[in-house]
């Protein structure tokens, strides 16, 4: 695995935009960044609107069930269990879904001002794949 901290260094410079830098296209360029399939190709270029992000996830019944259907065509496996450095996954928070990367500590995700971390509830995760391991 490529070291997290300095891509997440390197990724703190970016502005969230939707279908480039968002929580959905930032952890798919972390698996990729680490050797994997792309979990985001059958949606890359299909949205640059947060509106037509939420009917591409709206049609696939949620962002959890995006998320499942992409790393499953990606063959990246679900994580049983807690979850590991560099994992992704998908948080509930305060009744919003966001996909989210793991440090071994806090989740760390997009936001309308760049990234942030967040200590969540083990309740929180949703569901989280293996980066590695």
């Amino acid at each position: 695995m490529i070291d997290l901290g300095e891509w997440l260094r390197a990724a703190g410079q970016k502005r969230r935009a939707p279908g480039e830098w968002d929580c959905c296209a930032t952890p798919a360029q972390w698996a990729i960044d680490n050797g994997l399939a792309d979990p985001m190709a059958q949606w890359r270029g299909a949205y640059d609107t947060d509106s037509e992000a939420s009917d591409l996830i709206g049609a696939a019944g949620g962002l959890l069930a995006l998320f499942r259907q992409g790393m499953t065509s990606a063959g990246i496996a679900e994580r049983h269990g807690a979850p590991a450095l560099g994992d992704i996954g998908v948080l509930s928070i305060m009744g919003h879904e966001a996909g989210a990367i793991f440090t071994g500590k806090r989740w760390c995700l997009v936001a309308d001002r760049g990234l942030v971390f967040a200590s969540v509830e083990p309740e929180a995760v949703l569901a989280a794949w293996c980066v590695h391991g």
